[in-house]
């Protein structure tokens, strides 16, 4: 039997789109915080519990209204395009966005992002929209595991506006902050379980 190649290409899993939305975009994304109800960031599924050592943010979740649906619009406008270059993953879509905020020492230990008990859909790709400009906090730096290797994280701090996407399944971090405010949304792209 003949060989050939079993992929065209080598999908990274990984990318950022630096500022996809524009600074006067973020601003107006800030103004939404003005109606959200922040609490404390919760970890695990189901029985979710406050775990400060593993987890230290405020958090709120932003879905689509007369406010806030051209967010909505224009990542949705973004996603199929990062999929087809960067994933190749049977998605549906997502449905809210989760708003974050790290303040002084805050942080989010190694984790991912997968729930590993059994349900119809399961986040397979995950995104981070930064609405701080890196300038104006120090730490809070993402750090993701993109080699197998968790002592060699690859560490970035993109610029405002600016979308990273990677592998649900990845292990990944938000760095401690050690000044300033680390505001993003946090996005799930959704899609039916396959196994």
């Amino acid at each position: 039997m003949p060989s050939f190649p079993k992929y065209n290409r080598q999908l990274s899993q990984y990318c950022v789109v630096e500022r996809y939305f524009s600074d006067e975009e973020v601003d107006k994304i800030i103004d939404l915080e003005e109606l959200q109800q922040f609490s404390e960031g919760k970890v695990g599924s189901g029985q979710a519990r406050l775990d400060k050592k593993t987890r230290d943010s405020e958090i709120s979740w932003l879905f689509p209204s007369n406010d806030s649906g051209w967010v909505f619009n224009k990542f949705n406008s973004l996603v199929g395009k990062v999929n087809y270059d960067h994933f190749m993953l049977d998605i549906d879509g997502f449905d809210s966005f989760q708003y974050t905020k790290y303040k002084n020492k805050q942080h989010y230990n190694w984790h991912y992002d997968l729930d590993l008990s059994y349900a119809t859909w399961e986040r397979k790709i995950s995104a981070t929209v930064l609405l701080s400009d890196s300038e104006k906090y120090d730490g809070g730096e993402f750090e993701i595991v993109t080699n197998g290797n968790i002592e060699e994280p690859l560490s970035i701090k993109p610029p405002k506006g600016s979308v990273i996407f990677f592998a649900s399944w990845m292990p990944h971090r938000v760095a401690p902050v050690k000044s300033g405010v680390r505001k993003s949304l946090v996005a799930w792209i959704m899609g039916k379980r396959t196994c």
